[in-house]
C-alpha cells in the first residue's frame, strides 16, 4: 500500500472520529412502560345485594380514551397528548372492566359477576363508559378519572341505578409512576361511589 493512500486513509479515519466528538453519541431510547389500575380486593360489601347473576361488558370510550398509550394533559383536559414509551397493560375498556368485575365481586353485588363473554343466563347488566383518564401535567400533578355507570334489570331494560362519576386526585410528585397511583385512588373511590349508590337504590 503505498504512502498517499495510508495517508488518506488516515485523514478519513480522523475526519470520522471529528464529526463523531461534534455530534455526540446518540441519546438512548426510552425504556418502554407498563401501567395497570388495580381495584381494592377488600371493598366494603354491599348491603343490599341483587339477586342473581350480573354481567359487566366492556366499557364504552370514544377515540384515544380507548386506546393503549397513557394520556397527559397540561390545560386541565382541553387538550390530550398521548405519552410515549407508556402504556396501559390492556386496552382500557377492558382494564377497567376487568377491575369492576374484581371489585363488584368482592363487594358480594351479586349471587356471582361475570364478563359478558361467558354469556350466561345473567339477570342484571353493569354499562360503563370512560369519559376521562389521563394525568394532570403542569401547574398541578394528578389524575383525572370520570366514569359513567348503570346497572340494569335485563329484563325490563329499566335502570336500577346509574351515575356519573368524576374524581380528580393530587399526585406526590410530577412522574408518572405518582400519576397513575393517584388515579388508582380516584378508581377506587369511583368504585365505592357506584357501591353505595347500588346499596341505596329504590
Amino acid at each position: 500500500m503505498s504512502l498517499k493512500m495510508l495517508s488518506r486513509g488516515a485523514l478519513v479515519l480522523g475526519l470520522a472520529f471529528s464529526l463523531s466528538a461534534c455530534f455526540g453519541s446518540a441519546p438512548p431510547v426510552p425504556k418502554e412502560q407498563y401501567f395497570r389500575l388495580i381495584a381494592s380486593t377488600e371493598p366494603a360489601a354491599v348491603e343490599k345485594p341483587v339477586e342473581g347473576v350480573v354481567e359487566v361488558p366492556l366499557f364504552q370510550a370514544e377515540g384515544v380514551m380507548g386506546e393503549r398509550p397513557l394520556l397527559f394533559t397540561k390545560d386541565n383536559g382541553m387538550k390530550l397528548e398521548q405519552r410515549n414509551y407508556a402504556y396501559w397493560t390492556d386496552p382500557p375498556p377492558a382494564m377497567l372492566r376487568d377491575q369492576l368485575v374484581a371489585y363488584l365481586r368482592a363487594a358480594r353485588l351479586a349471587g356471582d359477576v361475570v364478563p359478558s363473554e361467558l354469556r350466561v343466563n345473567a339477570q342484571f347488566r353493569v354499562e360503563g363508559r370512560i369519559k376521562r383518564l389521563e394525568q394532570l401535567d403542569g401547574a398541578r400533578n394528578g389524575g383525572a378519572i370520570a366514569l359513567e355507570l348503570a346497572l340494569i334489570d335485563k329484563s325490563t331494560d329499566a335502570i336500577v341505578a346509574s351515575g356519573t362519576y368524576e374524581v380528580t386526585k393530587e399526585a406526590s410528585g410530577p412522574n408518572i409512576d405518582d400519576a397513575v397511583h393517584a388515579l388508582n385512588a380516584g378508581l377506587n373511590e369511583i368504585f365505592a361511589r357506584f357501591a353505595a349508590d347500588l346499596a341505596q337504590r329504590g
